[in-house]
């Protein structure tokens, strides 16, 4: 069984993945991934859904052993496994996914090797509990925790474009005693992420080579590129044309895990406006406010449930006039009702 550490809640905490969650074995010069990406429930609370990454890998020298091109769509809540065919029998121990033009939200990785190793990753990697990057709440659900997902695309969409992991550094082995969420939050080869246009090469751990405080050993590290994807800079042309991401949907939930507060302080968070009937609030992306809900008392700068629509105080005589304003949604998303 593959686990993999995640944050949650802030907390670093080992989480493991039943074998329906990991892809079958390959043969000696393949390995397998399984990319599973949000839900958009019934239709798409984020547009999670969208192209698969491509994939490329290094062995644990920084060697090039392989990549996997436009591997296709994936549907939003579903998956996608993906073959890397591998130039040698090597362990593929690094690994770049660069997102495609079709954003997607991605909730976890697994990973299974020729040797039957296995291993995962989660996108609360991304969530503002750990290293603030671009995400989102999933809506999927992994052995009694709900996870978030991790943004990445090719054209502007979304600004990440890429991540890396050491996929080691992930496993719940004696090796990583010590390690906190700082560690990996800090732009070294364990986890690194991108914004450039289409990255084809990481940065990867070399054996140490000077002594630092206290006379512990200091990794060094060295960059490795892999090949560029033929037909790179006319996609990029065509990128620039696009207009930009707009969201205009609204996301209620019941979740305690779904805070509309933490929704709102996270800079890095990306989707659509959330109720958050747990906590009684609102989050407003477009302005990162949070509002509570109108009622019990509250009938104006708050969000009105019912009709889906701000009531803010106009400054009118007294100050109490209060005027409606239309959030025009085109979907509202129901989540744990």
């Amino acid at each position: 069984m593959a686990t993999a550490f995640g944050v949650f809640s802030g907390i670093l905490t080992v989480l493991g993945f039943i074998q329906s969650n990991i892809p079958s074995r390959p043969n000696q010069y393949e390995t397998k991934y399984r990319i599973h990406v949000a839900l958009d429930h019934p239709n798409g609370p984020t547009n999670a859904g969208g192209d698969a990454p491509d994939i490329r890998v290094w062995n644990n020298a920084g060697q090039f052993l392989g990549g996997a091109y436009d591997p296709g769509k994936i549907s939003h809540g579903s998956f996608r496994d993906v073959t890397v065919k591998l130039s040698q029998s090597h362990q593929p121990a690094y690994a770049l996914y660069t997102g495609n033009d079709d954003a997607i939200c991605i909730a976890y990785i697994t990973n299974t090797w020729a040797d039957g190793s296995q291993y995962g990753w989660v996108g609360n990697w991304a969530d503002s509990s750990s290293c603030n990057q671009d995400w989102y709440y999933s809506n999927i659900v992994l052995k009694g925790r709900v996870l978030n997902c991790a943004w990445i695309d090719r054209n502007g969409d979304r600004p990440k474009t890429a991540f890396q992991t050491q996929i080691h550094e992930f496993a719940d082995e004696s090796l990583n005693r010590g390690k906190n969420v700082g560690y990996y939050c800090a732009g070294n080869p364990s986890l690194k992420w991108y914004t450039h246009w289409e990255p084809n090469s990481i940065t990867y751990w070399t054996t140490p080579r000077k002594r630092g405080l206290a006379g512990r050993s200091e990794p060094q590290q060295a960059v490795s590129v892999g090949p560029v994807k033929p037909g790179s800079e006319e996609r990029k042309k065509l990128a620039a044309a696009r207009p930009a991401f707009n969201e205009t949907r609204l996301v209620r939930s019941s979740r305690p895990e779904h805070s509309a507060v933490t929704l709102c302080e996270s800079d890095t968070s990306r989707g659509p406006d959330l109720v958050s009937l747990h906590e009684g609030k609102f989050c407003d992306m477009s302005t990162r406010e949070v509002l509570p809900l109108c009622g019990s008392g509250v009938s104006d700068d708050c969000f009105d449930d019912g009709v889906k629509a701000l009531k803010v105080r106009s400054g009118g005589i007294l100050g109490r006039d209060v005027e409606v304003l239309d959030k025009d949604y085109t979907e509202v998303l129901e989540w744990g009702l």
